[in-house]
Parts: structure tokens; C-alpha cells; sequence
């Protein structure tokens, strides 16, 4: 599916997330056009035709892979095909080793079937990151590390160390910073755990070269902004992130006065920030693994307690001995805290991006469950009776209790199953409609326009080929009517006075692909936040309708025409 994806469209596949590969594919290519150096090696985020717009540059996350989709892009003549291509290559060879790493865990619970963590990981969410510039390079970045550094025990040999570091030190200029921070809580945890060995100092080493990473990052923000704007805005930043405030009101002309793109997270939202953390430790059959630990824990107990009649209580001889129970402990710690951790750390954010858009959970939930699964079953077949028919009145309980968790069990697999069939039913259909790939009909008949939509402007500016005002909503259609382009909440171009004056050829209003940062969207979008609600989004449509005349409509956006009223 995916290689016929390539075949047909050059750019990505159905299922991308066409925001986040857009955003690269632009500032990639503003980096190979106007040169590294112009915009300090940071990502620019300008889709002008006009020399003066750029760069826009976003420093918030490491440049790494709009440097690597760059050089790619000279090296290969533009071809984004063959960038596709070398993604899904970094994801397979990751895959590689994420498989060895849950190998390595399994070990320590004395089962083997490392292969059926994939059945975690929903087809759609691997369809989606086969040609994800970031979480493509997941599995490599995130896996490798410890792989080499195991080989370093077992061998002695140091180029093992010297990788691990390198790699560590690749990924914090790499990575965004909540993946990051995944894989920071990840070494963390198991060093706690010790689920595979890992000393203090090398720890210790791996942090090290991560906050040098970071450092190097912050030093291209200090030498690109000046002193005193790069603290004042690593200030705002980091206070946004974590409590919503400065307000993203407060924050636009601030950035847009200095030509830096910033979405700004919006007030902490309890039951947003919440939500986003059940999505992350959530899976299908997690109930009844959770009963089948339940009736275990339960089984063990019951199986060393007997009926004083002295005391007339229950007692329970000889202590309790559970089975690996201190290292499941450790193993589901180490799987909801790398999960859940990151996530709290930047509690506002997290309120409108979490870890379960990015598919990252399912890597650890995959481990975790697939742990739980083997081990139950090996346990319950290793508890029944070898002579069944002969012992089968005595051992009744003992008989019922295996049969009752293989049951249980069974059904955690028929839930993952099923679920799973679902999902590449769902990634199938999409596949087959490719609506995003409608996106190209505005490069063949809108392109060298300034523009007006309700989504993020890269993903139209990208085919437009222009300059553009994004996440236009409610206020920017006045009732009064026309259009007001400077209560867009995003224009990602530097010579802000000029576009005073310049009137935007076309609106795209787009039925979906909206950003977390828009603030009038279907109910359908964020359940527990308000985020305008139907009538904000209907009303949108309602003024353009009635005000503009409609060029076309692809299902996807319609297209008015802002030179031509009604």
C-alpha cells in the first residue's frame, strides 16, 4: 500500500499527517533555495514567492530533520518520492532493533514471541509513520542506543559506548523535544527498574550528551536572536508551554514583529490535559489483562492460605511467593511513566497535543502487553494438572482457575486482534479515497495568490507557492461583511506592513486538517476543550457563501473567490 502511495503521489502517503510534512517539506526547501546560513540553520517557515518574506524560522524544535530532507532535496534533484523512500528504509531498520529491545525485556521474564508487539501498533499509525520525517526515525534513534550499549556489557569492546553516545547525542538535535523527553524518561525509568542492565554512570553519559544537544540548540537561538530577544523569548516559550500563559493573543504580535513562529498553547484545561493522558495508556483488552492480573494475584494467594480454626481467621503459611510479580511492577512503571511523564511535564501542551496523536505509546504498551500475555499464558498451562482425567475431582480449582485466565487472555488477543483488522479497514478506505492528494489542485489552478484559509498556511502555501494568512476564523468574516485578514491568528511572513496592502485572491475553508491551535472547529475536534463548537465553523461558511462566490469545492475545501463578491 504504502510503496503504491509513493508510485502515485509524489509527496506523501493518505494517511500523512499533511500539516507536520508540509512544515518540513517548506523549510527544507527554503534551506536549500535561500542557503543554511540566512536563517542559522533553523527551520523557515515562509511560503512567499518573495525574498524579503524570509526566512520565518521556528526554534523550538532541533533542526534536524529540515537539515536532513534539505541535503536530501539537493542531492536527489527535488525528489520527494526518494525522500519517502529513505524514510520507510530508517523506519524498517528501526523496527530491526525494536524488535531486539523487546527480545532483550522478554528475556527477563523467560518467554520469547518479541514479533507479536507489532500487533500493538496499529497499521494505520505504521502507514502514517513509514515516511514521517520524525517518527519515522523513532524506532532507529530510540532503540539503537540501548541495543549498542547491551553489546558494550557483553563485549567490553568502547566503539559500543561511542555509538550509544553518538546517537543519543544525534537525537537530541534530531528529535522534537516530547519525543525527546520520551526517550530521556525511557532510559530513566529502566535504570530505576533495571529491567535490562544499565549502570549510573553511563546514564549519567547518555543525559549528558542529550543537554548537550539541547545546549547546541539553544546556542543556535542565542547566536540567531541576539541576547536580549533570545532569554525574553525562551522565557515566554517555556511559561506557555507548561501554563498557557502569556495567552496566544498576547504572544502573536510578539512573534510576528520578530518573524518567528509560535502557536502558543492555550490555559491548562483539566479535563483536556487529562483525556490526553487516558489516550496515552489506553489499549484494546487492557480490562481483561486487568482482571486476568486480578484473578492471578488472587490465585496465588489463595492457593498458600488455609482456615485456622484456633484463631478462627485465615492464614496464610510459608509467605507469598508471586511468580515475577516485583518485575511486571517494574515493567508497567517503566511503561505508563515513559508514556505519562513527558506529558506532565508540560501539562498546557499537553491539554491540546499528546503522545497518542504520535503513536509513541504504542511501542511501550506493545512491550508491556505482549509480557503480560506470554508469561499468563506459559503460567496457566504450567499450573494445570499433567493427569487431568484422573485427578480431575481433586483438582477441580486448580483446573477451572488456568482455564478461566487462558480464557481471559484469549480475549486480550481477540480485542488487539479485531481491533487492528479495524484499523488497516480504516487505512484501507483511505487509502483508496486519498483525499489529501486533492490538495495538489491548488498548485494546478490557485498557485502565485496570497491567501486566506482556516487551516495552517503551510500546507496551501506549499502548493500555492505564496505567501498566506492562516487559521482565518470567525473574526477575520466580520458580519459586516468582506474579510479582515489581520485577525488570522498565523501569517508566516516578514513584511507585515506590506501585506496591509495587499487583498488575498482566494479563501480555502477546509472541513478538516485543522490545527490544535485553531479556535473555531466541529465539536467532533477536541471533545473536552471549547473550541467554538458547529455553530463557529457553519457561521464561517454561512459568511463566505453569502459574500464571496464559490470557484469549486473538492470535499476536502471549497475555494472563494475574494475579488468576486456576491
Amino acid at each position: 500500500m504504502f510503496l503504491g502511495s509513493v508510485v502515485t503521489f509524489p509527496y506523501y502517503s493518505p494517511v500523512t499527517n499533511v500539516e507536520e510534512v508540509t512544515l518540513f517539506y517548506t523549510s527544507a526547501g527554503n534551506l536549500a533555495k535561500y542557503g543554511f546560513l540566512k536563517s542559522g540553520f533553523l527551520p523557515d517557515y515562509s511560503t512567499s514567492s518573495r525574498a524579503l518574506d524570509h526566512p520565518y524560522v521556528y526554534n523550538h524544535m532541533p533542526p534536524g530533520p529540515d537539515i536532513f530532507i534539505a541535503l536530501m532535496l539537493k542531492v536527489t534533484g527535488g525528489s520527494y518520492r526518494l525522500v519517502r523512500l529513505v524514510f520507510w528504509a530508517v523506519f524498517l531498520a528501526g523496527m530491526v532493533c525494536y524488535f531486539r529491545f523487546v527480545e532483550l525485556v522478554l528475556q527477563g521474564f523467560g518467554v520469547t514471541g518479541a514479533g507479536y508487539a507489532i500487533l500493538l501498533i496499529s497499521p494505520y499509525m505504521i502507514l502514517h509513520t513509514f515516511d514521517d520525517p520524525v517518527y519515522a526515525a523513532f524506532p532507529l534513534l530510540g532503540f539503537l542506543p540501548l541495543l549498542t550499549l547491551q553489546a558494550y556489557y557483553r563485549t567490553g569492546r568502547w566503539w559500543y559506548l561511542a555509538s550509544t553516545l553518538g546517537i543519543g547525542l544525534v537525537s537530541a538535535v534530531y528529535l522534537d523535544y516530547l519525543t525527546l523527553l520520551v526517550v530521556s524518561w525511557c532510559w530513566g525509568l529502566l535504570y530505576f527498574t533495571q529491567l535490562l542492565r544499565l549502570k549510573l554512570r553511563h546514564l549519567v553519559a547518555f543525559a549528558g550528551v542529550i543537554v548537550g544537544g539541547l545546549a547546541l540548540h539553544l546556542v543556535q537561538n542565542f547566536l540567531y536572536l541576539g541576547e536580549e530577544l533570545f532569554f525574553r523569548e525562551l522565557g515566554m516559550t517555556i511559561s506557555n508551554r507548561i501554563t498557557g500563559l502569556p495567552t496566544k493573543a498576547e504572544l502573536k504580535a510578539f512573534y510576528q514583529a520578530n518573524g518567528l513562529v509560535h502557536h502558543g498553547a492555550e490555559s491548562l484545561n483539566v479535563l483536556g490535559f487529562l483525556y490526553h493522558l487516558w489516550l496515552g495508556v489506553t489499549f484494546p483488552g487492557r480490562m481483561p489483562l486487568v482482571v486476568t492480573a486480578v484473578i492471578a494475584g488472587v490465585w496465588v494467594v489463595a492457593r498458600n492460605a488455609h482456615w485456622e480454626t484456633d484463631r478462627q481467621s485465615i492464614a496464610i503459611t510459608g509467605g507469598v511467593e508471586m511468580p515475577a510479580l516485583g518485575r511486571f511492577v517494574a515493567l508497567w512503571a517503566w511503561v505508563v511513566g515513559t508514556i505519562l511523564l513527558p506529558m506532565i511535564m508540560l501539562p498546557a501542551f499537553t491539554t491540546e497535543y499528546g503522545i497518542h496523536g504520535t503513536g509513541l505509546h504504542w511501542y511501550f504498551l506493545g512491550i508491556g502487553a505482549t509480557a503480560s500475555v506470554l508469561y499468563g499464558v506459559r503460567a496457566a498451562v504450567g499450573q494445570m494438572p499433567r493427569e487431568l482425567g484422573s485427578t480431575l475431582s481433586q483438582n477441580l480449582f486448580n483446573v477451572l482457575l488456568p482455564l478461566v485466565v487462558l480464557g481471559l487472555l484469549g480475549n486480550v488477543v481477540w480485542r488487539v486482534v479485531t481491533y487492528q483488522v479495524d484499523q488497516f479497514h480504516i487505512a484501507a478506505a483511505v487509502y483508496r479515497e486519498a483525499k489529501f492528494n486533492k490538495l495538489d489542485e491548488i498548485r494546478r489552478r490557485f498557485s502565485g495568490e496570497v491567501f486566506m484559509t482556516n487551516i495552517n498556511p503551510v500546507p496551501v502555501g506549499f502548493f500555492a507557492g505564496e505567501a498566506g494568512h492562516g487559521a482565518c476564523e470567525l473574526a477575520s468574516l466580520p458580519e459586516a461583511g468582506d474579510i479582515d485578514p489581520s485577525q488570522c491568528h498565523v501569517s508566516y511572513m516578514r513584511q507585515q506592513e506590506y501585506y496591509r496592502t495587499v487583498r488575498p485572491r482566494y479563501f480555502f475553508f477546509f472541513h478538516e486538517m485543522f490545527p490544535g491551535f485553531s479556535q473555531c472547529l466541529p465539536s467532533a475536534y477536541y471533545p473536552m476543550l471549547q473550541k467554538g463548537g458547529d455553530r463557529c465553523f457553519e457561521a464561517m461558511q454561512e459568511r463566505l457563501a453569502a459574500g464571496f462566490h464559490r470557484v469549486t469545492d473538492t470535499g476536502l475545501f471549497e475555494v472563494y473567490d475574494l475579488a468576486r463578491k456576491q
